[in-house]
């Protein structure tokens, strides 16, 4: 990890240098073009503005569109590196995001490099950023709202709505306590109080559903009570405080009281109309575009002006656009294949290049060097007590008193703690609205990384000190553990774990391990994969007769992932897929490599690209230790219904003990004599030791025909695997 982490840095600080050296030349070129009208080369002759004209290069950072595409570009660039960095170090791949956003403001990057800063971000770009990053959020917010799930807060409503209140009555009020002490310093000129009042209780109210649902997926808790409980609370937050900030931002654009209630007597009604006449509507439409086929551009199209319309009106009737979208998310069809196809043609280009730029947005307008001035750190601090203290306290004696144990309870309160991009959403409406001054806005936000950050190492720390675990009893799953990324490769995986248990035992346990490589997809389109990808699992192990535990969830990291499933229970082996890799012909590819370097159980490692009928099994057997491999390719042969034979190319079964040569005699096993490993390619299956594989290169030099496959076992102590 600490490797991975360090080669993330190095590449940012290449790219940061790469970038500033490119700007420094192409302004000195620029610089000389103004005195001479030509440079040319003193040893060839040609003009140098035919390699690289400074024209050119001064345009691609003044013409308008051209520096947007120019901004996007650098944007996700640096998100998606500081995502990896933060995703290295055990973080959701957010925290990077919204940590390289501040760091391209002018907290890091304007205050470095001033001229530079001004070249890619001038003021007059900044509102079309703005603009560009608004109708992402507008989508986005679009996806939250059908990422809502209404039937499990009705299912948890006791429980939950008393959390979820809990951790919004307290810091909503330890933010009005606070506004008594930041008003008359750090307010901006013309807002009352009880518009900064609110909006600073609102910003310590916050949770942020869609990262809570990441950490959620990333600790495993998605099945777990905690982990539904703790999505639900949050889903009753963000929709209680959406509610509230919809009000405060009502009162502060109508200027006044009347014109603010008459503005949330408008919402009322639109909220009612979306719920009586819009949804049974939508209901409706359901039942009509349920799969791919009957989902027409047309349909896309119509379903994509739907929250574009919704926001339109709540920005008409004077609350912000965002609560619109949210709404028209919340009355959308309660299909999951429909909202499935939807998430997936929003979500992708929203996450992946509107919400960078709103990061980047977000960190220009976060000054941190403005902190610097008048003990403003001090402040920040008290920011940062009272946002921890109101919403963990909050969420967690809510839940004490709920009765959930303390284990659960401060788990709770840590995971309520978490406001990241939600956070950030509401932030930025407040400094628009010119709620928020320069200082405060910069405090909050520095707030939000910090809650959010803290949330793994919190939940890690109350997980050691109160484990339900007994001392010294550690948690033992047992049985074999497969590892795969396709369903396919999945099956395949099943039948040879099948293959090691005694035949007839009752005893047959398997984990499956499923992981998404992406941290940052929908709850939705995770529990379609989860699902696909287990039900033909789940199918063929009944007819195996095998106890069958599945595990799923989306990783940035899924080495490091896997290695910690393996470390944490005591399986007898694992198995997993490898593959040739794209730029070499090794098939134990870097992720595969470091499992086997990290981990100390018996593994093996299935090189095909999908196994048919087995007939014919070949274990290659080159020294004394290969030996090992034939009691496993016997017992994999009664299982599988497969005849067993063995390469011997060196005449190493005349030097072997009596009783292995009994055995082979025993299961009447045909010795192979030919020296040419093609031979192999006769097999349907060829089994082989590892560090055979690894010492014989003239294994390499044969390919796997359709159908076929080479499974690699490797041996840790002992050849008895379950």
């Amino acid at each position: 990890m600490k490797r991975n982490a360090l080669y993330y840095i190095v590449l940012i600080v290449s790219f940061i240098a790469a970038f500033l050296i490119l700007l420094h030349f192409g302004k000195k070129i620029e610089a000389d073009l103004t005195n001479q009208s030509q440079i040319r080369s003193s040893s060839i002759g040609f003009q140098i503005g035919a390699f690289l004209p400074a024209e050119l290069l001064a345009k691609g950072l003044k013409e308008p569109f051209a520096l947007l595409l120019f901004q996007i570009g650098f944007v996700m660039v640096a998100t998606k590196l500081l995502g990896k960095v933060s995703v290295a170090f055990g973080q959701p791949a957010v925290i990077g995001e919204i940590v390289a956003g501040i760091l391209l403001g002018p907290s890091l990057f304007g205050y470095v490099f001033p001229e530079g800063y001004a070249t890619v971000f001038p003021k007059p770009s900044l509102g079309i950023l703005q603009s560009i990053s608004q109708i992402g959020l507008v989508f986005f917010m679009f996806v939250i709202g059908m990422e809502l799930d209404l039937k499990t807060l009705r299912n948890q409503a006791d429980s939950a709505i008393l959390i979820s209140h809990a951790s919004i009555l307290l810091p909503f009020l330890l933010g009005g306590v606070l506004a008594l002490s930041f008003y008359s310093r750090l307010a901006p000129e013309g807002i009352s109080f009880l518009s900064f009042s609110l909006f600073m209780g609102i910003g310590m109210s916050i949770t942020a559903f869609p990262v809570l649902a990441r950490i959620v997926q990333e600790k495993g808790l998605t099945k777990t009570k905690l982990g539904n409980l703790a999505l639900t609370c949050a889903a009753s937050d963000d929709l209680t405080a959406w509610c509230l900030l919809a009000c405060v931002i009502a009162l502060v654009q109508a200027g006044g009281l009347l014109p603010g209630l008459l503005t949330i007597l408008l919402a009322l009604l639109y909220i009612l109309c979306m719920w009586k006449l819009v949804l049974p509507w939508m209901r409706r439409a359901g039942h009509i575009f349920t799969n791919r086929e009957a989902f027409t551009k047309t349909a896309v199209a119509f379903f994509l002006l739907f929250p574009l319309g919704s926001a339109w009106v709540t920005e008409t009737i004077g609350i912000h656009a965002l609560f619109g979208a949210f709404l028209a998310g919340t009355v959308m069809p309660d299909r999951p294949k429909l909202r499935t196809l939807l998430a997936e043609k929003v979500e992708d280009v929203s996450t992946a290049i509107f919400l960078p730029l709103f990061f980047a947005l977000t960190g220009i307008r976060t000054q941190i060097g403005l902190l610097n001035e008048g003990g403003l750190w001090i402040d920040f601090l008290w920011v940062l007590v009272v946002a921890i203290v109101g919403k963990f306290a909050g969420s967690a004696l809510a839940a004490r008193a709920s009765g959930k144990d303390w284990k659960e309870s401060l788990s709770l309160g840590a995971l309520m703690n978490t406001r990241g991009l939600m956070e950030l959403i509401v932030l930025n409406i407040g400094y628009d609205l010119g709620i928020l001054s320069s200082q405060v806005f910069s405090m909050m936000v520095l707030m939000a990384l910090v809650t959010t950050f803290m949330t793994g190492p919190s939940l890690n720390v109350i997980n050691r000190f109160l484990s339900s675990v007994s001392p010294g009893k550690e948690r033992k799953e047992g049985g074999i553990l497969i590892a795969f990324a396709l369903h396919s490769r999945g099956i395949d995986l099943l039948r040879l774990a099948n293959g090691f248990f005694s035949p007839g035992s009752k005893g047959k346990e398997v984990t499956a391990l499923h992981m998404s490589p992406d941290s940052s997809i929908s709850g939705k389109v995770a529990q379609r994969y989860e699902k696909t990808s287990f039900e033909p699992l789940q199918k063929l192990s009944k007819e195996f007769g095998i106890k069958l535990r599945t595990l799923y969830k989306p990783s940035d990291n899924v080495t490091r992932d896997i290695l910690k499933t393996i470390q944490s229970g005591n399986y007898n082996m694992f198995l997993t897929g490898g593959a040739r890799s794209l730029f070499s012909d090794d098939v134990l590819g870097g992720k595969i490599r470091t499992l086997l370097s990290e981990s100390e159980n018996n593994a093996g490692i299935l090189v095909a690209e999908k196994l048919g009928k087995i007939d014919r099994l070949t274990v290659a057997m080159y020294s004394e230790s290969d030996t090992k491999l034939i009691p496993v390719a016997v017992r994999l042969s009664k299982n599988l219904g497969s005849k067993v034979a063995v390469w011997d190319p060196r005449g190493g079964i005349a030097r072997l003990p009596q009783k292995d040569r009994n055995l082979l005699k025993k299961e009447r096993i045909p010795i192979l004599r030919e020296s040419d490993p093609t031979v192999l390619g006769e097999a349907d299956l060829i089994i082989c030791n590892l560090e055979t594989w690894e010492a014989e290169p003239e294994l390499h030099n044969w390919e796997l025909s359709d159908g076929s496959g080479l499974f690699l076992i490797r041996f840790a102590g002992n050849s008895e695997f379950v």
